[in-house]
């Protein structure tokens, strides 16, 4: 079936559609657009919407699901953009809770990748608000799930970041979100696979195993360099360009906060959200909570 979802964030609204199996994910188009998610906005958010839902469609999408970040919760944008949903015949904007959002990531790495990954698995989420982190079984709702309030753009807000980034503003950024995830204390595992819209950047920069020193490698290459000049170089959108320096910090954290090696993964949106539903309602039908 082909699914399309679109992810409205804070400075961002994300769209994805693909096609998806029970166990597997083809992704058909991707891209980001810098809508920052407030009341001004709402014209071209409106705009945004609805021509990805048509194009959906016209991909012969199934459904298109809508989500907002936690922050989004309760707002007046929410409303007013629901007003537009129910227009064009799509459900209400969903609002998953930080767990639902690290447990359907979790499924986005670990259902494709099958017998490949050790039981238990790590999957850490780089958002723009937090970093989501789910342990469990390769396949199914990570049995511990945690987050912390260290996302690309939260961190980098905080140090104060420039464009590009000051080397004080990033090592700023870096302590204070390895502090953050230090205090998680999650279960130990063999791996931990990290997702971000940026990870064949994130590996190009700082390879696939990525310790503290990697990453700092990795942030040095970018230094002085503006989110423009990382758009060309990467062929990022922009919006994403200018998440580049947080989301390698988030790397940096997850790595000196666990104290491990981690790895740039990649979860399709659509995919990781269909999922997530499925294996709800198995537990569901099985009278589980």
């Amino acid at each position: 079936m082909i699914l399309g979802a679109i992810e409205i964030s804070l400075r961002s609204t994300r769209f994805s559609l693909s096609e998806v199996s029970s166990c597997s994910a083809g992704r058909i188009v991707e891209r980001s657009h810098g809508v920052t998610a407030n009341v001004d906005g709402l014209d071209r958010l409106t705009a945004l919407i609805m021509s990805e839902v048509e194009y959906a469609r016209d991909q012969g999408a199934e459904r298109v699901e809508l989500v907002a970040v936690p922050t989004l919760r309760g707002s007046r944008l929410v409303r007013l953009l629901d007003r537009v949903a129910d227009a064009i015949g799509v459900d209400p904007i969903r609002i998953p809770s930080r767990r639902d959002w690290a447990a359907a990531t979790f499924l986005g790495v670990t259902v494709p990748a099958g017998d490949s990954l050790p039981d238990p698995v790590a999957v850490a989420a780089i958002g723009e608000t937090a970093i989501g982190f789910g342990v469990g079984s390769p396949g199914e709702i990570p049995e511990w799930i945690g987050s912390r309030p260290v996302g690309a753009s939260t961190m980098t807000r905080k140090a104060r970041f420039q464009d590009p980034p000051r080397p004080g503003q990033i090592e700023a950024a870096v302590i204070g979100a390895s502090r953050g995830i230090a205090s998680m204390f999650p279960p130990e595992a063999e791996r931990v696979l990290v997702v971000s819209p940026l990870a064949p950047v994130v590996e190009r920069l700082c390879g696939p195993r990525i310790g503290p020193e990697e990453a700092r490698k990795g942030l040095d290459a970018i230094l002085g360099q503006t989110s423009e000049d990382i758009s060309a170089w990467f062929g990022a959108e922009p919006p994403l360009a200018r998440h580049l320096p947080g989301i390698i910090v988030g790397h940096a954290a997850l790595a000196e906060g666990l104290g491990v090696r981690v790895e740039p993964a990649l979860a399709d949106l659509a995919a990781s959200r269909h999922w997530l539903a499925e294996r709800e309602g198995d537990l569901a039908g099985q009278g589980q909570p």
